[in-house]
């Protein structure tokens, strides 16, 4: 069996890879939350609405010659790009001074969808890696700029992106034929919390973590469309990334204790599904 089929025979055990090389808490306690589970003893669990403001957006794509010109920031900004940076390339449009006032990105904003043809296709998020002047917040997207003495930003945008914490959304999107969250549903949403310090931590923790991911499965250039084995470790690796972070920010990863110097998990698989394809 060559290192690739390795690989994937242990990334499909009963247990993830990704979980059994991290180091765990040493003291959890329960969260109270059924979806949660166990949180570490020193945590706390909170409502988004004492964590950030909300501001759902209601700045259109039309222009209008009584308006400022300005750059929309829109939902396929945010579906589609995990970090909202000056590369992205936005719409221009035009707004009210009011609108510039209220919903101007700032670095540390967290953007949510708000809007979805699918119920479990919503609350999508994005962070705003800078301040960006002249980019306003559009349409069908939730603006969320945390209260920077009590989380970071982006931690927030990861605690978003985990599937646990996403979870409540889905339970509360409305519609029938489209399914939309209202500001309510948004800001009673619970978010475990930790010290801030540790918030950023775990944010550096999971640039870096996902790079490293993202970098692998980038070099995996061959045709992915079967069902082959390069297909199954791009699979993989893609549920290697969402559990890592999910277990990051849930409490299941003790990232203060990881050494600096450590080889990460996804590191790891990189060498070794690199010698298994040079195997072949």
């Amino acid at each position: 069996m060559s290192s690739a089929q390795h690989i994937v025979t242990a990334t499909t055990s009963s247990e993830p890879l990704a979980i059994r090389s991290f180091p765990e808490y040493a003291t959890c306690r329960p969260s109270d939350a059924r979806w949660l589970g166990d949180i570490p003893e020193h945590w706390t669990i909170r409502k988004l609405k004492y964590l950030a403001s909300i501001r759902n957006s209601n700045v259109d794509k039309k222009s209008h010659d009584d308006e400022q010109a300005v750059l929309l920031c829109n939902y396929v900004d945010v579906y589609y790009n995990e970090y909202i940076t000056e590369s992205v390339e936005f719409m221009r449009a035009t707004a009210t001074v009011d609108e510039i006032r209220r919903f101007s990105l700032r670095k540390g904003d967290v953007l949510i969808t708000k809007d979805s043809e699918t119920w479990d296709d919503i609350a999508v998020p994005a962070f705003v890696d800078r301040n960006l002047e002249g980019v306003l917040c559009g349409y069908h997207l939730a603006q969320i700029r945390p209260y920077e003495d009590v989380v970071d930003g982006e931690y927030l945008f990861r605690a978003f992106a985990s599937h646990a914490i996403r979870d409540q959304f889905r339970v509360a999107a409305n519609g029938i034929t489209r399914f939309g969250l209202s500001r309510d549903h948004i800001s009673s949403a619970i978010f475990p919390v930790p010290p801030l310090q540790e918030q950023r931590a775990i944010a550096l923790f999971l640039r870096r973590e996902t790079k490293r991911i993202d970098r692998l499965v980038a070099g995996l250039t061959a045709d992915t469309s079967g069902d082959g084995l390069i297909t199954q470790l791009v699979r993989l690796l893609a549920e290697q990334r969402e559990t890592i972070v999910s277990s990051a920010v849930t409490g299941k990863i003790d990232v203060c204790r990881l050494s600096k110097s450590a080889t990460s998990p996804g590191a790891a698989a990189g060498m070794s599904v690199a010698a298994g394809l040079a195997d072949e």
